[in-house]
């Protein structure tokens, strides 16, 4: 989790509603308005065969601990359901002054500082490999309106690993795709950030917010016929093919699902939802 005073790049944030962009409601607009968060910091936890459970335990009883000592703001936990076990935790910044302020508002504190030092100290027993990562948004190659993030329950997230000396090939594609979503006004959204610090250059990663898995069934409906003629036809589909040979190295697609336990979530998202991201006291054993 987000080791706070000690592992100071990657600060507590509110993730609202309008953070990345998923699955809308309604048809996606075809000229989304400008997120207000740009720079996401990811903390990637890989966690030991067999330790998932007390792992999970330990990062809730962390947040726990963080919540009561009232910091100003929250994150986002989620568990990975393919892939390698890891852990995300997710924090959301309008600007890098922000992300700084956070920062330095988190190592002020004695009490957070004091909560990440315990905490942390323990991650060893838990952990094979732990990672933080600065992502900045690349809304020219993302599409649809605002994640409703209080009512999702999961994020599909594509990382791309993209050759140096290739970006044109690879941000030509995605172009393509998003003007393709545009020109038919679908009804799905993504949002497209791109790693500047943590990752290899050239790491993107796509989040989509889902309400349910179920929404996947739906991708083959919303991504036919109208969809493919819209990316150019065959040519256009052999054209993509070509930027993809000579740009991207590997694609991994994985899907995760919100751990509200492990999560300090906005005081609207409970108020939405309470039955799901207010925190639940385990019951007491009976002797």
């Amino acid at each position: 989790m987000i080791q706070i005073a000690r592992r100071l790049s990657l600060a507590l944030a509110v993730l609202a509603p309008a953070a990345p962009a998923a699955l809308a409601t309604q048809a996606a607009q075809a000229a989304p308005a400008a997120p207000a968060y740009n720079v996401l910091t990811v903390y990637r936890e890989t966690v030991k065969p067999g330790k998932g459970p007390a792992h999970d335990a330990h990062e809730s009883a962390w947040a726990r601990a963080v919540a009561a000592a009232k910091p100003p703001t929250g994150f986002l936990a989620m568990t990975a359901m393919s892939g390698a076990p890891e852990n995300w935790y997710i924090s959301a910044f309008a600007s890098w002054a922000e992300y700084e302020s956070a920062n330095k508002a988190s190592a002020a504190s004695p009490a957070l500082t004091a909560i990440g030092n315990k905490f942390a100290a323990l991650d060893n027993e838990y952990l094979n490999d732990a990672r933080g990562m600065v992502l900045t948004i690349r809304q020219d190659l993302s599409y649809g309106g605002p994640a409703d993030l209080a009512a999702s329950r999961y994020f599909t997230v594509t990382r791309v690993s993209v050759r140096p000396g290739h970006t044109d090939e690879y941000e030509a594609n995605r172009k393509m795709v998003k003007s393709a979503h545009e020109s038919g006004s679908l009804a799905d959204g993504y949002s497209m950030w791109q790693a500047v610090a943590g990752a290899p250059a050239g790491t993107y990663f796509i989040f989509v917010a889902r309400k349910s898995l179920s929404e996947i069934d739906a991708g083959a409906s919303i991504h036919g016929a109208a969809y493919q003629a819209a990316l150019g036809g065959p040519e256009g589909q052999k054209k993509m093919a070509a930027n993809t040979a000579a740009a991207v190295i590997s694609t991994q697609t994985d899907h995760f699902a919100f751990a509200p336990q492990q999560s300090i979530p906005p005081a609207a998202w409970v108020a939405a939802d309470p039955g799901y991201w207010k925190y639940k006291t385990a019951p007491k054993k009976t002797p």
